[in-house]
């Protein structure tokens, strides 16, 4: 993508594998955000993984983003100069970790963003390669109580540590902006966090999921950390070079949230998870998500007219867990033809997970009945299909749930983030009020068994269709989710 090189923008956006490279979600809510505020001038700032795994941006910059540059964190930086490294330098990063460790263990110690942004005046060069660094690495080695091979210890390192000069890359070229803003802790927020620092300007921290939360998850389930038998026959511990990441990210999450003039969260149960993470109590403030009603209204259709299809709209990805969603198909015995299952969403994010789940539907033998759609446009699904499942491990406040509703399509959606207040409305609300079926996480036969409930009952159906539709119009317009952006931008403007 060519970039666009404005030296100032109103808001800076800081975005970490979302828009404009990955559809739906995220991204979808950044691009209605951007051209929801048309008045406003914005600068983007992407952050990917590999170059290669990305292999088209399905979305246009709006004609209101000024500045645009993406930066991909583990592809190797541009060489360096500088030298090796010495005593001094690995002095002021011995300072630094000790900062850090505080700042992970919940301190109040001071944490020098200034310093952070310039890695410590270490160059990529004396952290690969100088003896100085070398001996640290072997110092900091030798103090773990359960050492991990070395070469396994080695490489998380430097994979842990090679970002950073990529995102100093990025502090040194951004244009000067106004407000800063990531949707996200972690190297986004990081990076929005330093600039904040060193423009002196407001940070809005905006969550649609809490990112620490979802990479622990990813951590713990991580193949790739090698566990020996003796260390596994331990229960309850966890391998070292797991906690080593769990606590890189707690403390990326940490620097956001104190740096953060705002944290915003989908709803208010998000906020303990926030503050337990180092959020400010008074930094929080509550904007749920909003979605263009009128543009489903086409898409309401009765059951009859419908056809029977339960579709999972998502991308194909572990924290989706379609796995269940598969294993429920194969337990769904209703009574006359069975329903259709369909995944629809990209599949390239993960291609691995992608093709176990395709594995998943051969063995269980349900090829006919399970159809991989890919990136469709949702609303051509939402006209046809019966119902929705939703079965994340970990969500917020989803998009893809409000969009369902504004279309008139019941959901059956796993226990997590807002989904019981979408489905059921106010606590202590009855099953007249539901708008649809909760059930566990990574339950199959609770998932099996909502499904067959609400396509068995016709009646029961339209009840749960006619209380989405009006939730959504009532509580999830994005009219009112881009008013509040709009008044949380003009008070961080000063205007």
């Amino acid at each position: 993508m060519i970039n666009k090189g404005a030296r100032s923008v109103d808001v800076l956006l800081l975005l970490e594998g979302t828009f404009p490279y990955v559809r739906g979600g995220v991204s979808a809510w950044v691009n209605h955000l951007i051209e929801g505020c048309s008045d406003l001038r914005f600068g983007v700032i992407f952050l990917g993984s590999a170059r290669q795994d990305y292999r088209g941006t399905p979305y246009a910059l709006p004609a209101n983003v000024e500045y645009y540059a993406e930066y991909f964190l583990f592809d190797a930086p541009a060489r360096t100069t500088g030298g090796r490294g010495g005593a001094a330098q690995l002095d002021a990063v011995r300072s630094g970790h000790a900062q850090m460790r505080q700042c992970i263990a919940g301190a109040d110690a001071p944490l020098d963003l200034s310093r952070c942004s310039a890695n410590f005046h270490i160059t990529h060069e004396a952290f690969l390669q100088g003896r100085a660094a070398w001996d640290y690495l072997l110092e900091c080695y030798a103090r773990i109580p359960d050492q991990p091979p070395f070469v396994d210890y080695f490489w998380t390192v430097r994979g842990m540590h090679a970002p950073l000069w990529v995102l100093q890359a990025a502090v040194e070229r951004a244009p000067r902006a106004r407000v800063l803003h990531s949707p996200s802790t972690g190297y986004a927020g990081y990076l929005a966090a330093v600039l904040s620092d060193r423009w002196a300007r407001p940070l809005i921290i905006s969550e649609h999921g809490i990112y620490t939360k979802e990479r622990r998850l990813d951590m713990m389930r991580a193949s790739w950390i090698h566990e020996d038998d003796e260390f596994l026959q331990r229960p309850g511990r966890v391998h070292h070079l797991r906690h080593l990441w769990i606590d890189f990210f707690e403390l990326l999450g940490r620097v956001s949230y104190r740096q953060a003039w705002r944290v915003v969260n989908l709803y208010a149960g998000m906020a303990a998870a926030q503050i337990s993470d180092g959020a400010d109590p008074d930094k929080l403030t509550t904007i749920p998500n909003g979605v263009a009603v009128e543009r489903f209204v086409p898409c309401r259709r009765s059951f009859p007219e419908r056809r029977n299809i339960v579709a999972l709209v998502g991308r194909v990805v572990p924290i989706k867990d379609i796995k269940t969603f598969i294993r429920a198909a194969a337990h769904l015995r209703a009574d006359g033809p069975a329903p259709t299952f369909w995944i629809v969403g990209p599949t390239e994010e993960d291609e691995q997970y992608h093709e176990e789940c395709r594995v998943l539907v051969e063995h269980l033998g349900l090829a006919e009945r399970v159809r991989f759609r890919g990136f469709q446009s949702v609303a051509e699904v939402l006209a046809e299909v019966r119902l929705t499942v939703l079965s994340s491990i970990s969500e917020a406040l989803p998009l893809s749930v409000l969009e369902s509703f504004a279309a008139g399509v019941p959901v059956v959606t796993t226990d997590v983030g807002c989904c019981r207040e979408l489905l059921y409305g106010a606590p202590g609300a009855c099953d007249a009020q539901a708008a649809g079926r909760i059930v566990p996480i990574a339950d199959p036969h609770a998932l099996a068994g909502a499904v067959e409930t609400l396509l068995g009952d016709e009646s029961l159906w339209a009840r749960c269709s006619g209380n989405a539709i009006a939730r959504v119009e009532a509580l999830y317009r994005d009219t009112q989710m881009l008013a509040h952006y709009r008044h949380l931008y003009r008070e961080a403007l000063g205007v």
